[in-house]
């Protein structure tokens, strides 16, 4: 990509650290740093405002990110005007502790305001529709990326009152980090952010040092020392400003792309806030010993802790779930592609697949109902469904807990015997004809007479189907109700 895409930000970026080395180094006096401080972050955010506007008319009318970007150009507008406010209270008295801080009622207002609006539109962003169990653990990774973000926030404070005496910092530091780790952290884990990666970084980023600048002002304001307050102003109005400007350049290139909601049931982002969690502690107890920031830190490792083992155990449980759906979901499935939908015997493939699994010679008898078309020509369908499931009980009942009786289709029935010594598998066609020769109930009420020609073989799994069909159509030939035996 061609580097004059970035002469904008190099510049930007250079600007910036020559005016921290002015600030750190106190060149020129104070009241020069004052006045360039608040000079640069007035024309920063207004260059912030105009990059968002432009890159708000460039989004399409019915894009999703456009609510966003109207709040994020009316933010900077906001800051913007607080911001030139603050230069002209500046003017008036640069070496004011309004002036040096940055603590003016109408850039504190400003920023306030400008806040409230970009965590509003953040925290009520429309987010894709979830289950119960989906909104729970969402909210089990929100809460640990919130927990840690308010750890850490909370850590920075107190080191910095440590340094600065700066009490006031304890409370908003953390307040601020922690709403903005909840807006953006909502809209990440959800897949639906309407911003990239480098606006959900920089955004967060810039508001605690905003927030850090203004807690530590006052205090380093009247000790002399206002450098770092406005290193921290300038790192916070640069990193807006290249985010508006990023925004801008990637929809006037035509890179519109946004996140999408993650194919993953899970997202990576609580386990990086707590491993970042124990990564400073374990820097804090090597450096620091077991201090008060190491006992934070602790603490919301702990929390973390314990809110990711409950997202785990929802998990697991969830999975416990799913495999028992699975195995309900195979059992059914196994028994659709087996099992004769009419009259709940196995159908062609179950009996095949059980005669392939038999070893050594096994015995089959196959059925063909006489007279069953007459039947569904003179009554219908129903009546000829009706002997099928009547002719399916009357199998099921005349044969022994191990046989496998089938409808292997229209009318024809098999029926895989169990091993029997010689001469009882001729007793138990004998028992199954019996059974059969007794008339079926009719839905009209009839009643209809339907017997079975039989054919008995006892072979090979290969060749005994082969056989007791041959045997089968013999009995036809010789009449109604008769039974053959392979030879």
């Amino acid at each position: 990509m061609s580097l004059n895409r970035y002469r904008f930000p190099i510049g930007a970026v250079a600007l910036t650290a020559v005016l921290c080395a002015v600030f750190l180094n106190g060149w020129g006096g104070p009241a020069l740093s004052v006045i360039l401080c608040w000079l640069t972050a007035a024309v920063f955010t207004t260059g912030m405002a105009w990059y968002s506007a432009r890159a708000l008319r460039l989004m399409a009318p019915g894009a999703p990110q456009r609510r966003f970007f109207q709040a994020f150009v009316g933010a900077a507008a906001i800051f913007a005007i607080g911001d030139w406010i603050q230069l002209a209270i500046t003017l008036t008295d640069p070496l004011s502790l309004t002036a040096q801080s940055g603590t003016g009622l109408a850039r504190t207002v400003g920023l306030g305001l400008g806040g409230i609006i970009m965590i509003g539109v953040m925290a009520t962003y429309p987010l894709p529709h979830r289950s119960g169990r989906e909104r729970l653990c969402f909210h089990l990774d929100l809460a640990t990326v919130v927990t840690a973000v308010a750890a850490i926030g909370l850590y920075w404070s107190v080191t910095s009152v440590l340094a600065a005496g700066a009490v006031a910092g304890v409370v908003a530091g953390p307040v601020v980090a922690t709403l903005v780790a909840f807006a953006v952290g909502r809209l990440y884990l959800s897949g639906s952010a309407p911003f990239r990666w480098h606006v959900g970084i920089i955004g967060p980023l810039a508001a605690i040092l905003e927030a850090t600048a203004r807690t530590l002002g006052p205090e380093l304001a009247r000790a002399g020392r206002p450098g770092p307050v406005f290193v921290l102003t300038m790192g916070c109005h640069i990193l807006l400003l290249l985010a508006a400007w990023r925004e801008h350049t990637d929809y006037r290139a035509g890179d519109v792309a946004l996140p999408t909601a993650r194919q993953r049931p899970y997202s990576l982002l609580p386990y990086f806030a707590l491993a970042g969690l124990y990564a400073l502690l374990i820097v804090t107890l090597l450096t620091r010993g077991l201090d008060v920031r190491a006992w934070i830190i602790q603490v919301g490792a702990i929390v973390c802790t314990g809110i990711v083992v409950a997202r785990q155990l929802t998990a697991f449980i969830d999975n416990a779930n799913l495999l028992a759906e699975r195995d309900s979901l195979t059992r059914r499935l196994h028994t659709m592609a087996f099992t004769d939908s009419l009259t709940g015997l196995a159908n062609r493939a179950g009996f095949l697949g059980r005669l392939h699994e038999a070893e050594g010679r096994v015995a089959v008898l196959l059925l063909d109902l006489d007279d069953f078309k007459p039947v569904n020509d003179r009554y219908g369908h129903a009546a000829g469904d009706a002997v099928l499931i009547q002719t399916a009980a009357r199998l099921r009942e005349s044969l022994d807990p191990g046989d496998l009786p089938a409808r292997l289709g229209g009318d024809e029935f098999a029926v895989l015997l169990t091993e029997r010594p010689e001469g009882e598998y001729e007793k138990v066609a004998d028992r199954i004809a019996a059974a059969l020769s007794t008339p079926c109930t009719l839905p009209s009420g009839d009643t209809a007479t339907v017997r079975a020609s039989v054919g008995l073989a006892t072979a090979e799994p290969t060749q005994v189907l082969n056989a007791a069909d041959q045997a089968m159509y013999r009995a036809k030939h010789q009449g109604k109700g008769k039974l053959e035996t392979a030879a």
